[in-house]
């Protein structure tokens, strides 16, 4: 598919899955779509999964962004937080950009819909937003395993529970289903 291509379905407001080998135009194609957005008056939310990729995109991370931080489970405790700090922002978001999803935990993304959900009060899948997420499954893995920072935060009941759910789902606790790499509503651009 040609980035143009890529443009005008991303422009008409469809939720993508953006993706591509190194060097096809994944990152070129996200600026062009987040600058027109914004030029017509959408609030674009750029973020990705880490800090050095968002700096490549002029955004923040996805943690930053949503409220959830280093949490590894949404508390009614953390949801009210995210509430106090961050419901203006996400809730006068048009269209979330989520760059290098392929390093993000699949359980992570699910926070991120809830908090969309939750703070937005509308229940369609992260609240109604315009979602665009962009990565390549065949580069690199999420960003570390769920024991992160075991040493520093106690693994909480919810957050194993969580994990179980996922293994009954027949999901890798960890990412996603083995074959990530592409689907029917995913894009890949070509360079030209």
């Amino acid at each position: 598919m040609r980035q143009s291509e890529a443009l005008a379905i991303l422009n008409a407001g469809a939720n993508v899955f953006l993706t591509g080998a190194p060097g096809a135009g994944k990152t070129y194609v996200l600026n062009e779509f987040i600058r027109g957005a914004r030029a017509d008056g959408a609030d674009v939310a750029v973020t990705a999964s880490t800090g050095i990729a968002s700096t490549h995109i002029d955004g923040q991370t996805i943690h930053s962004w949503s409220g959830i931080g280093l949490a590894n489970v949404l508390t009614a405790s953390l949801l009210k937080t995210i509430r106090t700090r961050r419901r203006r922002r996400i809730q006068a978001a048009d269209i979330l950009v989520i760059d290098e999803v392929s390093m993000l935990h699949a359980w992570l993304f699910d926070m991120v819909d809830q908090v969309c959900r939750q703070v937005r009060h509308d229940p369609r899948p992260f609240g109604g937003l315009q979602v665009v997420i962009s990565g390549d499954f065949f580069q690199l893995p999420p960003v570390s395993v769920s024991g992160r920072d075991r040493d520093v935060l106690p693994v909480r009941p919810e957050f194993i529970a969580s994990r179980e759910r996922y293994a009954r789902a027949g999901l890798n606790p960890e990412g996603s289903s083995p074959n990530r790499s592409s689907g029917p509503n995913s894009i890949r651009p070509s360079a030209t």
